[in-house]
């Protein structure tokens, strides 16, 4: 419970719902320091919750965990749900009804994923850092215990930057194929196959922002909201 009253106290600097008279207290106590003030002022507010029963009770519900077990399972279903459609979707042959596995390879595009994936990831490292990649995945699954305000946006901006990059990588890996073939176009006999292909880049880059989009919303909705 003491833990779940300092995170409280420090959420309401980060947020700024600081109460002014203990402010004023703090600063009086840091002798004017700001940063000491800082933490005066969680210690204050901590000893002001514990003093105060009913105050406690209302800042309880403040912190109250989530259930980030039963959410992390349904992103999980979710994504294989997810998968699972568009692996019957593409497997199956509309001429019999029966599905085809051996038709899903033809959606795999190993030049397509380079151009898509580690750019994304990239980009998404260079707007924050990778301390915030690596909580990408622990706090969009509810696995982090000590998450602050300012490390979660940091997550959800990491998150919007790889998935907003995917989708822009896909449509440029589009055009670039679609000017491959306009160049080759008189050697093409089957123009069918090769224009396939164009629209692959684009299809990991939706299904990739589509992964981080969720992603990005739960950790908003666990952290921030």
């Amino acid at each position: 419970m003491t833990e779940e009253l300092y995170l409280v106290a420090y959420k309401d600097i980060e947020q700024k719902e600081i109460d002014e008279s203990l402010w004023l207290k703090a600063m009086s106590h840091a002798g004017g320091d700001k940063l000491r003030a800082k933490w005066v002022y969680i210690e204050l507010r901590v000893d002001q919750m514990l003093r105060d029963p009913s105050l406690r009770h209302s800042v309880s519900r403040k912190v109250s965990k989530p259930t980030h077990q039963s959410g992390a399972y349904m992103m999980w279903i979710s994504v294989l749900f997810f998968l699972a459609v568009v692996v019957a979707a593409v497997s199956l042959d509309f001429e019999s009804f029966k599905f085809d596995f051996t038709k899903g390879f033809k959606f795999l595009d190993l030049p397509s994923f380079l151009l898509v994936l580690p750019v994304s990831i990239f980009f998404g490292i260079s707007a924050t850092s990778w301390r915030s990649f690596g909580r990408c995945w622990t706090y969009s699954l509810g696995g982090a215990k000590q998450v602050t305000i300012s490390g979660a946006r940091s997550v959800a901006r990491c998150l919007k930057v790889m998935g907003d990059v995917s989708l822009i990588m896909g449509i440029i890996g589009t055009f670039i194929g679609a000017i491959l073939i306009l160049q080759s176009m008189h050697t093409i006999l089957n123009i069918g196959q090769p224009l396939s292909y164009v629209f692959i880049p684009l299809a990991y880059g939706v299904f990739f922002k589509l992964l981080t989009y969720v992603s990005e919303q739960r950790v908003r909705n666990l952290y921030l909201n």
